[in-house]
């Protein structure tokens, strides 16, 4: 056990264009949020949250809160934080933006009042990304891998590249559950009931498509019983070989699309395929220039491909 484990962390690369794609997806995730929604609407008003903040307790040390909660402040740190997204996205300095892209996704968890699911998976996963990052010395996340990490931020890394797995899993297996033991979900009468909602329904050009297999009572209930299925699988998978997280990432992006579109919540959506994309990557040995990824596989890394340093 200890061998296996000595040489899993000897040979651990997390640095390849999939985990980048993670990194510049979470950042997109997060920067939807903030391009598309008011201060009035992160922040809306309510009885239980005065003034539209949660600032208490260690939230008081979030952007939000420290940079004032009305008028300027409120300015000043969405462009903060608008600018570190940005240069996550396009992959400068990977090092130096580790920890400020968790900070912003800390401070929209903490200071907002309301979720919509994305935020606290958001604010993990941009955390446990930071062990993977501060051993990476290039100027691009983008460029190719030729010198492996140091041996201590190899071991960390690759704790967290567990742990991100995990994660998932947890997730998964969460969501699984609470629909189980939900009569709609359980009955698969759900997706039916969902489709219609008159606040967080499809969309009516949808609805208007797919509204004669909405009729259908067995179409509805397997519908529903796929998503639980779904779900079901990533969870397992997640912790298994490559070949495994590759299939459930490919699952979790078609299951995360189809919600950002039916359900309009683009930014969940994001966060959870961003999760995937860097829960599934592959990694690689240690003191290889990273071959570039094949267009219909890209965790794959053909070895005669590789060559080492």
């Amino acid at each position: 056990m200890r061998s296996r484990l000595g040489s899993a962390v000897e040979r651990h690369e997390p640095r390849s264009a999939l985990f980048a794609a993670g990194r510049s997806t979470l950042a997109v995730a997060q920067l939807s949020v903030l391009l598309v929604n008011s201060d009035t609407t992160l922040f809306a008003d309510s009885p239980a949250v005065p003034g539209g903040m949660r600032c208490g307790g260690l939230r008081s040390v979030s952007l939000w809160c420290l940079l004032g909660e009305q008028g300027g402040g409120q300015v000043l740190a969405r462009a903060v934080a608008i600018a570190t997204l940005v240069v996550v996205l396009i992959g400068a300095v990977p090092r130096w933006t580790c920890i400020p892209h968790w900070y912003v996704n800390f401070s929209l968890a903490a200071a907002m009042p309301l979720s919509d699911g994305g935020d606290r998976a958001a604010e993990i996963t941009a955390l446990l990304l930071i062990p993977m990052c501060l051993g990476d010395d290039r100027k691009w996340q983008w460029s190719p891998v030729r010198e492996p990490l140091p041996a201590w931020f190899r071991g960390s890394s690759h704790a967290a590249a567990l742990m991100l797995r995990i994660q998932v899993a947890v997730i998964y297996l969460v969501a699984v559950t609470a629909k189980l033991t939900d009569p709609a979900w359980a009955h698969g009468r759900a997706l039916g009931i969902v489709a219609f909602d008159p606040d967080f329904g499809f969309p009516m050009p949808v609805r208007a498509v797919l509204e004669p297999l909405l009729a259908s009572d067995v179409l509805v209930g397997l519908a529903t019983w796929s998503v639980i299925g779904v779900q079901c699988v990533i969870a397992v998978a997640i912790l298994g070989g490559a070949r495994w997280r590759a299939s459930a990432l490919v699952l979790g992006c078609g299951l995360h699309l189809a919600i950002a579109v039916l359900l309009g919540l683009p930014g969940f959506g994001l966060t959870m395929i961003a999760l995937l994309l860097c829960a599934a990557n592959p990694g690689g040995p240690i003191g290889v220039i990273e071959p570039r990824p094949r267009w219909w596989a890209p965790w794959s890394r053909p070895k005669d491909e590789a060559r080492e340093r």
